[in-house]
């Protein structure tokens, strides 16, 4: 390996390490989703549909706490969890189910949340926060709206850019 393709290297990785530790950081507990609201699919198990909202929406949740300072910590502890639509009671040929959205099955979220800094220290937090879109079918016209839990995910960066980044400032 030559010289100048090593030093490009050294220097993505330096980008990489540096980007990852300015970076604040989400962790995310699901308590008791079996006694969730509505997580059923129409196509899925119930443990990998669990599995699948839970790398879809702690992902959003990991993103959003990326933009926080270095150090800091959100802590998010969801109880309840009610998706967007509702899985239509029709069976198909191949047994798989499809879920239907209508605006009066909006998605809706409560859990409790702690946002602590560097030293540990909790800046705020709150317990039971309930967060909903009632309005969600009219931003499903958006460009990302083909992604899976789009509704949700919306859900929760509106919260965070409301609730959390303010306080950043």
């Amino acid at each position: 390996m030559n010289t100048n393709c090593m030093f490009k290297l050294a220097a993505l990785a330096a980008v990489l390490l540096t980007t990852s530790a300015v970076a604040g950081e989400a962790a995310v507990d699901w308590k008791n989703p079996e006694k969730y609201t509505d997580i059923r699919s129409g196509d899925q198990t119930a443990k990998s549909m669990r599995n699948s909202i839970a790398k879809s929406l702690g992902g959003e949740f990991s993103e959003l706490a990326a933009q926080l300072p270095p150090g800091y910590q959100l802590g998010i502890t969801v109880t309840d969890l009610d998706l967007a639509g509702e899985v239509d009671p029709v069976e198909f040929r191949q047994m798989n189910q499809i879920r239907v959205l209508k605006d009066i099955y909006f998605p809706r979220m409560i859990f409790d949340y702690q946002l602590k800094d560097a030293a540990g220290v909790v800046l705020q937090g709150q317990t039971d926060v309930e967060v909903s879109d009632m309005q969600y079918l009219l931003a499903m016209r958006s460009t990302r709206s083909g992604e899976r839990f789009y509704a949700e995910r919306k859900m929760i960066r509106d919260w965070f850019n409301t609730h959390i980044l303010p306080n950043m400032q």
